[in-house]
This record gives C-alpha cells, sequence and structure tokens, in this order.
C-alpha cells in the first residue's frame, strides 16, 4: 500500500492523520522546502511548462531562497509524513492584486502524498496565520491549466481574476481565486 492510500477511509471520516504533522518551517528546513518546491514544480508543470525550464530548476538555488526567506521571518508551513517533509505553503501581504491583503505564495504537496488532505491543513494553517496578522482575505494565483485548480474551487475559492505570466519563455494564463475571512 503506498502511502497516498495509507489514510482508511475510517481516519478519513474521523479526522484523524495517523503519520501527518503540519508544523512552521525554519531555516534548517530549507533543503528539503527546495526539494518539494523543485519536484512539485516537475511533477505538476511538465505538460505547461517547457522542458529546459524546469530541467533547469536549482535545489541549491531553491534552498537559499528559502533560507533567506525563513531567516528573515517570512511565514511558511510543512507538512511532516513520518519523517519526511511532503508538502509545504508559504504565505504573507498580497503582492499583485488589489482589494486583497493576503496572499497564499506557493502550495505544493508531493503527487504521492496528495489527496491525503494535506493540502487543505496547509492551506488551513496559512489562512490563519495570515488572518491572525490581520490579513482577513487571501488569495493565491495558479496557472489556468494546472489540475489542483478543482482543490481550490472544493474549498469554497472564488475565481476573481486572470492574468499571463511568462515562464521559461512560454506565455501562460494563470487566475486568481480568493477566500474572505
Amino acid at each position: 500500500m503506498t502511502r497516498r492510500h495509507a489514510l482508511t477511509a475510517l481516519e478519513r471520516g474521523l479526522g484523524l492523520r495517523t503519520e501527518l504533522t503540519i508544523r512552521r518551517a525554519r531555516p534548517v528546513d530549507a533543503p528539503a522546502l527546495a526539494q518539494v518546491q523543485v519536484d512539485s514544480w516537475r511533477e505538476t508543470y511538465a505538460k505547461l511548462i517547457p522542458a529546459p525550464y524546469l530541467e533547469g530548476l536549482s535545489y541549491t538555488a531553491h534552498e537559499r531562497q528559502w533560507r533567506r526567506t525563513l531567516e528573515r521571518g517570512g511565514s511558511a508551513f510543512l507538512a511532516v509524513w513520518g519523517k519526511q517533509i511532503v508538502g509545504l505553503a508559504s504565505g504573507g501581504a498580497c503582492r499583485s492584486f488589489s482589494g486583497f491583503s493576503g496572499e497564499l505564495h506557493v502550495l505544493y504537496v508531493l503527487r504521492q502524498f496528495q489527496r491525503c488532505g494535506i493540502g487543505r491543513a496547509l492551506l488551513d494553517a496559512i489562512h490563519y496565520e495570515l488572518a491572525r496578522s490581520g490579513h482577513g482575505d487571501m488569495l493565491i494565483w495558479v496557472l489556468a491549466e494546472n489540475p489542483a485548480r478543482g482543490f481550490y474551487e472544493k474549498l469554497g475559492g472564488r475565481l476573481v481574476g486572470e492574468a499571463t505570466c511568462v515562464v521559461g519563455g512560454a506565455h501562460l494564463h494563470e487566475v486568481a481565486y480568493a477566500w474572505n475571512g
């Protein structure tokens, strides 16, 4: 049985997460956060973003970025399954959309650990943290072709915006989902 299916129907019904811990990320977690981020991009965006860009993603560069972010007090949570970091979420002030104060900057869960409630737990942790710091609402930008759109819609995110971004030379359509306090 894979870990993806390790939670039984009974455990899911009772809301138990046998081996799952959600905790605040620390600078020492930077290597694992970088690995989850890079691996998630390669898994999720293989058909959306040019392969040379994805192949060029650097664990070392992302590790430096996470370490800097966390040393400067950035807000991030991670999901630990057993002893393995399998997901992460980061948020803060809204960077790019007027009318919203909080933003879920990133949310990544390794594919084999998806559909176990980890993404929801991470989203809830960031949403709570944003509310606690005075951000009553939350926004996230996702690629329009991202299969996770259904996840955000299921959790009550409402479509509030569209934009185009350029990643690896490809022009990609993005959509924004939002939640109110």
